[in-house]
């Protein structure tokens, strides 16, 4: 297949459409079997060929915002590069319609002996500004930027942020008609990455199209109407933000053949448009061009154990006294869950094990986002009174009891023991993060807050 990369197609709704994409690179053993193999008469092929990203097809129609999210060495970054122009596909083509904007690698695109004013212009005429355009928006991208007296000095004396912040400050402020993100802005303080998404919404809502690459599922989930999930360079799905974040949630960990075994699951129920026949159909409806959706379903209606669904940040304290000897979550019916929908009402308990006889202690356990913050939890006794009591040896059960107020997402399940006249921060014993609980949106609600106290069970 010939590669090729046009500027424009014939489709005015969209703003890219990438084809059968590919992009290989040659691996040598030795650098002399580079030169050898450039040799006329060398025959044997003295390379392995490493496929970085491989057949991949997408749309994206303009004023919308499209995720790709994928493990590290998926093929996110060559994707974007591919999209952007900075790298040749091996094969296939992408089109795309306007001017492309990116903020790729950490300080792409900066002289780091100019200043942060003359690559301000420098990178603005690269994009096609002229010379009055970029004086007439000079003052609002250092606005933005707010590097203050920094402007002045020579990139390579920026930190990381400011590097971002000055990057993100010139594609924001010239208004591309699609705005290309890698990564970038996790380098940013939590006040400067709020910024930028509300810049980025700001964008959308005047026609800009978005491609976005982070991380941070719930970023993804809030600013984008479509997801595209790559696994070792190929795609596996691309859909409804909420469902694709769901099942990569599930394979973060996950082996291969496990991979494969979810990927195939979902592609036998027709959730998802095939990659081939994104490719291939050009009379496609514009659901199927937006992501390839058959049907609006959930595959999470029923609260379940989802066995990928594990936590990788878990702390563990020493004991001092006592020890909790496990954390569960179970629905009101008594079932062991870590997968809830939206408003459903769930049980955490815990057991607690005695190393000395406790006299007067408490049990605590918390519930935190994917930001560390702590959304809500629950002591046993409730109040400050005459607290647990415990012999040497002996096992306890503590129950606690939560409605469904959290928000569609991913929590963060811990707890904690300590004697109520011991100071403040002094355990018995401290699990941090032990358990992952998902839960999971039917139907379609609009997030306000941390937590919902309205819903009643």
């Amino acid at each position: 297949m010939r590669a090729e990369v046009l500027p424009m197609f014939y489709d005015n709704n969209l703003a890219i459409e990438a084809t059968g994409l590919s992009k290989c690179y040659r691996l040598y053993e030795k650098p002399s079997d580079r030169l050898k193999q450039v040799v006329p008469w060398q025959r044997k092929r003295l390379y392995k060929e490493f496929w970085a990203l491989h057949n991949v097809s997408l749309t994206l129609p303009q004023g919308q915002t499209l995720g790709v999210i994928g493990r590290n060495g998926s093929g996110k970054s060559t994707l974007l590069q591919l999209i952007c122009g900075t790298l040749t596909p091996t094969e296939g083509h992408v089109d795309v319609n306007g001017r492309i904007g990116a903020l790729l690698e950490l300080g792409s695109g900066f002289n780091p002996e100019f200043t942060g004013i003359e690559n301000v212009r420098l990178n603005a005429a690269v994009l096609g500004l002229k010379d009055k355009e970029i004086d007439a928006r000079l003052d609002a991208i250092l606005a933005f930027a707010d590097i203050g007296s920094f402007a002045n000095q020579p990139v390579k004396n920026y930190s990381s942020g400011m590097v971002v912040r000055l990057a993100f400050a010139v594609q924001a402020n010239i208004e591309p008609a699609i705005l290309v993100v890698d990564e970038a802005l996790a380098v940013g303080d939590e006040l400067f990455q709020k910024k930028c998404f509300a810049r980025l919404e700001s964008l959308k809502e005047r026609g800009t199209s978005i491609l976005l690459v982070s991380h941070s599922c719930s970023q993804i989930n809030q600013h984008c109407d479509q997801v595209l999930l790559l696994h070792k360079g190929k795609r596996q799905l691309m859909g409804d933000s909420h469902r694709v974040t769901t099942i990569y949630q599930r394979l973060i960990g996950a082996t291969d053949s496990e991979w494969d075994q979810v990927i195939n699951e979902e592609k036998e129920n027709r959730h998802y448009l095939s990659e081939e026949t994104a490719a291939n159909d050009s009379h496609a409806n514009n659901s199927m061009r937006t992501g390839g959706i058959f049907t609006k379903q959930d595959i999470y209606k029923e609260p379940l154990l989802d066995p990928f669904l594990v936590s990788k940040s878990m702390v563990v304290y020493p004991c001092n006294g006592a020890e909790i000897e496990s954390i569960s979550i179970y629905t009101i019916d008594g079932h062991r869950i870590n997968t809830i929908q939206h408003g459903i009402g769930f049980d955490i308990l815990i057991v607690v094990k005695a190393h000395r006889n406790l006299i007067n202690f408490k049990v605590g356990c918390f519930i935190a986002n994917q930001d560390g913050t702590r959304v809500t939890g629950q002591t046993i006794p409730r109040h400050r009174q005459e607290g647990c009591k415990a012999l040497v040896g002996e096992e306890l059960s503590f129950r606690f009891k939560f409605q469904g107020g959290l928000w569609p997402g991913y929590y963060f399940i811990g707890a904690g023991l300590s004697e109520i006249d011991s100071s403040e921060g002094d355990f018995l014993h401290r699990i941090i993060d032990k358990l992952v609980l998902k839960v999971v949106d039917i139907d379609q609600v609009y997030a306000i807050g941390n937590t919902d106290l309205t819903r009643q069970n």
